[in-house]
């Protein structure tokens, strides 16, 4: 009831926060000028085909984490953190990464097309910022931790936890925003396009649960449902900014917050 009850409030809360982003979105004027792409379909099955095998690659190292029982590709507060789990970390992700990155090369793709610019970029970072923030705060006063408690005993390990958290953050939102959802949407429509894209991201996650988290089939399902809704969450983000940062950085904090407690 624990695990469910979880799930639920960080619904709550990530509902509250966004609908502190579609205020801030709607009182800082962003300026909207969609992805257009010259065949919509053939880049939403490019996009598609990169990122499959995105995730055939997630799946293959969590399988090779889960044989040799090592676990620091994920959020988890037993991890100690450091420089070198950083660089660990990003040298995973860009070999996770690099069939988006091949994908968009030889097509002759603009880093613009995958939320990669700086259209709304400074707005971007400050709504992240601030959802990210709110979020934790939130999710400290729900677990009864003082917030004042936890700044103080913040040290180098978190800054290396909020680096590591950064690289994830990023790293899948590039793949899942930036890159198949502004295809998909430009070839199914906004809402098919959305939710095809979140539901994608909650797939990928289902290996680690099952072989990582060694979460049993309830809280497997039930985790996955509270991954689609951080997933539309993040991808609302991306419409509203259209721009890579704000879905990073707020995912980047989310991640983080696990580190505090």
């Amino acid at each position: 009831m624990n695990f469910l009850k979880d799930i639920i409030s960080r619904g709550i809360f990530l509902l509250i926060s966004g609908l502190i982003v579609y205020i801030l979105t709607s009182k800082l004027g962003f300026e909207h000028k969609e992805y257009n792409f010259n065949d919509p379909r053939k880049s939403g099955l490019h996009a598609f085909a990169a990122v499959f095998i995105s995730i055939f690659l997630i799946t293959l190292i969590i399988f090779f984490v889960n044989y040799t029982g090592k676990s620091n590709t994920d959020i988890q507060t037993s991890v100690t953190y450091n420089f070198s789990t950083v660089l660990s970390n990003a040298l995973l992700y860009l070999i996770i990464i690099s069939p988006i990155l091949l994908t968009k090369k030889f097509f002759k793709q603009s880093w613009a097309s995958t939320g990669v610019s700086r259209h709304n970029l400074k707005k971007s970072i400050g709504i992240g910022t601030i959802s990210g923030i709110i979020f934790i705060i939130l999710s400290l006063f729900y677990m009864n931790i003082n917030v004042d408690k936890v700044i103080t005993h913040l040290n180098i390990g978190h800054f290396w936890a909020l680096l590591n958290c950064a690289v994830i953050g990023f790293s899948e939102e590039f793949i899942f925003r930036g890159y198949l959802q502004t295809r998909l949407i430009a070839w199914m429509g906004k809402n098919k396009g959305w939710m095809t894209a979140s539901a994608l991201m909650a797939l990928m996650h289902l290996p680690q649960r099952i072989f990582i988290g060694k979460m049993t089939l309830t809280e497997t399902l039930t985790s996955m449902f509270g991954l689609v809704f951080f997933s539309l969450f993040l991808g609302y983000m991306m419409i509203k900014t259209e721009n890579v940062t704000a879905p990073s950085i707020f995912h980047a904090l989310y991640d983080w917050g696990y580190t505090l407690v």
